[in-house]
C-alpha cells in the first residue's frame, strides 16, 4: 500500500477520536442547557407570579382609591350642606336679634293691662255722672290706650315671627347636626380606605421589586439559554462535518484498499501468467488452467508479433516452444495408474 493509504487509518482514528470527544462535550453542553432551561423557566415562573400579585394588588388599590375619592365627594357634599345651613342658621339668628331689637315691652302683660284699663275707664263712663271735661278726659284716655293696643299687635306679629324663626332655627340645627355626623361617619369610611391604600402599597412595591429581579434573572438566564443553543447548535454542525468526512475517509479507504487489492491480484495474476509461460516454455509440469493461460498469453503475443515485426527475443521464445503438448497434472496421474 502506498504511503497516503497508510495515513488513512490515522487520519480516520484522530477524527473519530475528535467525533468522541465533541459528542461527549455536545452531551454535557446539552445536559448544561437543560438546567439552565429550568433555572430560567424557574425564574419566568416567579416573575409571571408576582407579577399577577402586581396586577392584583394595583386593582386593589385602585379600587380603594376610587372608593376613597367617591366618598370624600360625598364629604365635600355633606360639608358645603352644612356650611349652607350654618350661613341660613346665622341669617335667622340675625334677623330674631333684629325682632328683638325693636320689641317693647312684654306685649302679653302690657296687652291685658291695658285692656283691663279700658274696661275700666269703660265702666266708669258708663255708672258715673261725669262733666263734660271728665267725659273727654276719659274718651282721650280710652283713645291713648287703644292706639297702644294696636302697637301692642303689632309686637305679638313680630314675637310670633320670633317664635316661627326659632322653630326654623330649631330645624336648621337639626340638619346641621346631620349634615355634621354624615361629614364624620364619612370621614371615618374615607380613612378606612385610605388606610388599606397606605397597607397594601408596602406589598405593591415588594412584589414589583421581586418581579423586576426575578426578571433581571430570567433575562441573564435567557442569555444563557441562548449562548448555550448557540453552542449546541456549532457543535452539532462540527459534529455533522465530522461524520461527512469520516464517511469521506471510510469511503477513500475502501476505495484505496480496493485498488491494493486490485494491483495485487494484478501482480499475482501477472506472477501465475510468467509461471505458467516459464513452464510452458521450459516444458515443466503444469496444470491444465497453467497451460491455458501459458497458450493465451502466447496466442496474444503472436498476434501482437503479426502487427509488427518479430524481436529476436520473441523468435527465440518461439523457436524454443516445444513441439509435443505439455504434460499436464491430470495427464500425469492417468500415466501413473
Amino acid at each position: 500500500m502506498t504511503e497516503a493509504a497508510e495515513t488513512i487509518p490515522e487520519d480516520l482514528e484522530f477524527l473519530r477520536a475528535k467525533l468522541r470527544e465533541l459528542k461527549t462535550q455536545a452531551r454535557e453542553d446539552l445536559e448544561q442547557l437543560r438546567r439552565d432551561r429550568d433555572k430560567m423557566r424557574e425564574y419566568k415562573t416567579i416573575r409571571d407570579e408576582h407579577n399577577k400579585e402586581v396586577r392584583a394588588l394595583i386593582e386593589s388599590v385602585k379600587a380603594e382609591r376610587e372608593e376613597r375619592d367617591r366618598i370624600n365627594s360625598e364629604i365635600t357634599e355633606a360639608k358645603d350642606k352644612r356650611t349652607a345651613i350654618h350661613a341660613q342658621l346665622k341669617s335667622v339668628y340675625d334677623e330674631i336679634r333684629d325682632l328683638r331689637d325693636k320689641i317693647v315691652g312684654s306685649p302679653s302683660t302690657d296687652q291685658r293691662r291695658m285692656m283691663r284699663s279700658v274696661e275700666e275707664l269703660e265702666w266708669k263712663q258708663q255708672t258715673e255722672q261725669l262733666s263734660m271735661d271728665e267725659e273727654r278726659q276719659i274718651v282721650d284716655e280710652i283713645a291713648k290706650i287703644e292706639a297702644q293696643l294696636v302697637k301692642i299687635g303689632q309686637e305679638k306679629e313680630k314675637q310670633d315671627k320670633i317664635s316661627e324663626l326659632r322653630r326654623l332655627a330649631r330645624r336648621l340645627k337639626e340638619d346641621a347636626t346631620d349634615a355634621h355626623q354624615k361629614v364624620l361617619t364619612l370621614s371615618e369610611q374615607s380613612q378606612v380606605h385610605h388606610q388599606e391604600v397606605v397597607r397594601i402599597r408596602p406589598q405593591l412595591e415588594q412584589y414589583k421589586k421581586s418581579a423586576d429581579t426575578a426578571h433581571q434573572n430570567f433575562v441573564e438566564w435567557l442569555k444563557k439559554v441562548k449562548d448555550g443553543e448557540t453552542k449546541l447548535k456549532d457543535a452539532r454542525t462540527q459534529i455533522d462535518d465530522l461524520h461527512e468526512k469520516i464517511r469521506k475517509q471510510m469511503s477513500e479507504r475502501k476505495e484505496a484498499e480496493k485498488t491494493g487489492k486490485k494491483a495485487q491480484q494484478r501482480e499475482q495474476d501477472k506472477e501465475r501468467l510468467d509461471l505458467a509461460v516459464e513452464k510452458l516454455t521450459s516444458g515443466k509440469r503444469m496444470t491444465f488452467d497453467e497451460f491455458i493461460m501459458a497458450q493465451r498469453v502466447v496466442s496474444d503475443d503472436k498476434k501482437r508479433s503479426k502487427k509488427k515485426p518479430a524481436t529476436d527475443e520473441t523468435q527465440e521464445t518461439t523457436a524454443e516452444a516445444p513441439e509435443e503438448e505439455p504434460t499436464t497434472d491430470q495427464q500425469a496421474e492417468e500415466e501413473k495408474e
